[in-house]
């Protein structure tokens, strides 16, 4: 079942324990690790709003605390927000990059 299927309001994200993640130049590197990936497998970088979610992500944000965020910083409806909050995370997800706290 994928992750965000489980999420009761307000529970905290966090980046899986199967990768490793830096900020290089103002984006969000995040590679899998411990066999999570095939040989030659996926680096993952992310613009800014995908580095800004990124990072409240590794500060144990909730997907609601990460739409609000996004709606302040880039001044778009909440109902924007919270779609492409929801949108991002469930591509975080399948991609096995985040976990519940």
């Amino acid at each position: 079942m994928p992750v965000l299927t489980r999420v009761r309001e307000g529970q905290a994200l966090q980046k899986s324990r199967n990768v490793v993640s830096r900020i290089v130049a103002h984006e969000a590197m995040v590679v899998p690790i411990r066999g999570s990936a095939e040989p030659g497998g996926s680096v993952y970088t992310f613009n800014e709003s995908g580095t800004t979610i990124w990072a409240l992500i590794e500060s144990g944000r909730s997907a609601s605390e990460v739409a609000a965020h996004l709606q302040s910083e880039y001044e778009i409806s909440a109902e924007q927000a919270a779609a492409d909050t929801k949108e991002f995370l469930a591509e975080l997800a399948e991609e096995g990059l985040i976990e519940l706290a």
